[in-house]
């Protein structure tokens, strides 16, 4: 019986080590199935593989089950395609769930979302957290569209790969979440992601304070004139 039980252990233990954030709680499981499995009958031969198995197993298992997940994530996520003016470069904002901003719009299994010249986008639609599967261009006046190549800041550690050039443009990530804008009518509330095109060279003078906090007042302004009106 210990041994089926230590064996139990040993399986679910490295299930759940597959995802490192979780290694704190299966690092201990999987030691305290390796205590009963060796205080069992089971030959030690038996007991060897079982306790070496998923050690050897695991690194290339973990790896799997990120590409996996990640690859699947991806494919599920909410897919949304930001458009922006042909010469638009800095920071530019979408607010979710306005109920007087743009109408949801989806070509291709895609919503579209059009930044207008100011980089405040006021949606209609809600932008999903999770996985990301995003993609960015530019649109001219004629309506020819040029992606965006992403950009992260792994992109340009010493060890990376095919490093980008850091005077090449691209977008980035700047981050999100929820403001609160106080009022004398209990102010308002509202999500937003950030978004960044910029050369890699020139990314830290969009984070400028004054900068930073004009953009904000103004998407407080436009929020709180959407809300009002309904």
């Amino acid at each position: 019986m210990k041994e089926k039980i230590g064996i139990g252990i040993i399986i679910i233990a490295f299930l759940v080590c597959l995802n490192l954030y979780l290694l704190i709680f299966g690092v201990p499981l999987f030691i305290i199935g390796i205590i009963i499995l060796l205080l069992s009958d089971k030959k030690l031969k038996t007991k060897l593989i079982w306790i070496s198995t998923p050690i050897i197993l695991w690194y290339p298992s973990m790896h799997l089950y990120f590409y996996l997940m990640g690859t699947i994530g991806t494919a599920t996520a909410q897919k949304l395609d930001l458009i922006f003016p042909e010469n638009f470069k800095g920071k530019a904002i979408v607010v979710s769930d306005m109920p007087c901003g743009e109408e949801i719009e989806i070509i291709g299994n895609r919503e579209q979302l059009r930044i207008p010249e100011n980089g405040i986008l006021l949606f209609k639609g809600n932008l999903k957290s999770g996985y990301i599967n995003n993609r960015y261009f530019k649109i001219d006046n004629s309506g020819n569209k040029t992606e965006i190549p992403f950009r992260a800041n792994h992109m340009f550690w010493e060890d990376s790969q095919n490093k980008p050039d850091e005077s090449e443009v691209g977008i980035w990530l700047s981050g999100g979440g929820t403001s609160y804008n106080p009022s004398p009518n209990g102010g308002i509330n509202y999500s937003f992601r950030e978004y960044v095109i910029s050369s890699k060279d020139s990314l830290e003078k969009w984070s400028e304070f004054k900068r930073s906090r004009k953009l904000e007042k103004l998407t407080d302004s436009l929020v709180a004139k959407c809300k009002n009106k309904n």
